[in-house]
């Protein structure tokens, strides 16, 4: 995967422009469903895109300027599309990861050819960005590859292939016609043990809204 860690340093250092959010019990639902708050997207059942169907997106607590073009963007991760790979893909020249696979999972089509992962920690880390509580993420390929071997002081590390990302204007369009459900995070459910139950057990939480469509074909995005 060429590239990886040089895209990885360029997100990072978006991430670095970031305030942190203050820490929460790590259990405790984070509240707010505002651009400094992290929530949970959930696809409602009209959603027919391949990408999003059926998925739950945790948001991240903050919008972030482009460093190209100075844009603002929400970014985020899909969290219930697990898969099996090798971790010499992540890694190629290193040994450690030659014959260890392990559960990664598809965060987005945005840089597909790029990784991060989130983890827990009550420790803070240059390399990472707090969300809530006790979960980080982190872009750093090389911080990544360390606690893959050795996991000292972080739990439940979870790698993400790409992510997920809108204008801010684009996602509340989205939400106001229908696509999403806005849902408070939660740490027990951003590493859950059976993902693939995820969507349905958040589905069955939240409240039925209308679903707003053109006369002729309905919102392009949820076909």
């Amino acid at each position: 995967m060429p590239g990886l860690r040089s895209t990885a340093a360029v997100v990072l250092c978006l991430f670095l422009l970031i305030a942190k959010t203050p820490a929460q019990s790590q259990n405790q639902p984070d509240q707010g469903t505002d651009k400094n708050k992290t929530a949970f997207l959930v696809a409602r059942p009209e959603i027919g895109d391949p990408i999003f169907k059926e998925s739950v997106v945790v948001l991240f607590p903050s919008s972030v300027v482009v460093s190209d073009s100075g844009a603002r963007i929400v970014m985020g991760l899909i969290v219930n599309r697990p898969a099996r790979v090798a971790l010499s893909e992540f890694f190629p020249g290193d040994k450690a990861f030659k014959d260890r696979s392990e559960t990664a999972y598809f965060g987005g089509p945005v840089d597909v050819r790029s990784f991060c992962a989130l983890f827990r920690s009550s420790k803070e880390f240059k390399q990472a960005l707090r969300l809530f509580g006790d979960v980080q993420v982190t872009f750093d390929g090389n911080f990544i590859a360390q606690r893959l071997k050795k996991p000292g002081d972080i739990t439940d590390l979870r790698l993400f292939l790409g992510r997920s990302q809108w204008s801010p204007d684009q996602l509340q369009n989205e939400i106001e016609l229908g696509a999403w459900y806005n849902m408070p995070a939660e740490t027990s459910l951003i590493f859950s043990p059976t993902p693939q139950y995820l969507w349905n057990n958040l589905l069955e939480r939240a409240a039925p809204g209308p679903v707003v469509q053109t006369p002729e074909t309905g919102p392009a995005f949820l076909r």
